[in-house]
């Protein structure tokens, strides 16, 4: 008896064995998500550069207060006409996108991006590099008289700060936004696309 029980359980022991052997059914694990990571290390995705060019006539008039007055005395001044040039750069900042809305069963997601935004505008004060030039300035009046260029100097400094103020605003207008809105989608989508993830962007 002890015998025949002792192949029983042997033979139970070794079917067991037998089936923790077989190899067992691999557990599909769930799609990844799109890979985030390498959208934030594009950071500052710049798409769109945009040419400046514009003529600004300057004037900066001297004058002299008359005391308890609303008067003032006019003395002339100075005139600049400048020729200016410069580049300004647009782009969306990706460090600050997250993926929402994601659906590992149909592997879609949403890309939310801010708005692009004006990255850098900046004047050319070079003229030898096609540059911002001067074309014109000159003095009028009593200020003609006076030694020195300090009115002059000071007219120039302004009519630059000027056209400074203007490329940041020329390059803010939607037209250039959208245009870089447009562009950037055309860099992104292909890219998070290759994952196989049908990935779509909205913007915030």
């Amino acid at each position: 008896m002890n015998n025949k029980l002792a192949l029983v359980l042997f033979g139970v022991l070794g079917a067991a064995a037998a089936w923790n052997m077989k190899p067992q059914k691999e557990q599909l694990s769930p799609p990844s998500p799109p890979p985030l990571v390498s959208v934030e290390e594009m950071g500052n995705l710049v798409s769109l550069k945009v040419n400046y060019a514009d003529v600004i006539e300057f004037h900066n008039r001297a004058t002299q207060g008359i005391p308890w007055t609303q008067w003032e005395l006019r003395f002339g001044g100075s005139h600049v006409l400048l020729i200016a040039r410069g580049e300004c750069l647009i782009g969306t900042d990706l460090r600050l996108a997250k993926y929402e809305q994601l659906a590992t069963a149909t592997k879609t997601a949403t890309l939310v991006a801010p708005h692009p935004k004006v990255i850098s505008a900046r004047l050319n004060h070079d003229p030898k590099t096609g540059g911002s030039r001067l074309y014109e300035a000159s003095t009028s009046g009593l200020v003609a008289l006076v030694p020195g260029t300090k009115g002059q100097t000071e007219a120039i400094n302004l009519a630059f700060q000027k056209g400074q103020r203007d490329i940041e605003t020329s390059c803010a207008q939607r037209e250039f936004i959208e245009a870089a809105r447009k562009n950037a989608e055309a860099v992104l989508l292909p890219a998070v696309s290759a994952t196989g993830w049908k990935v779509a962007i909205a913007w915030r």
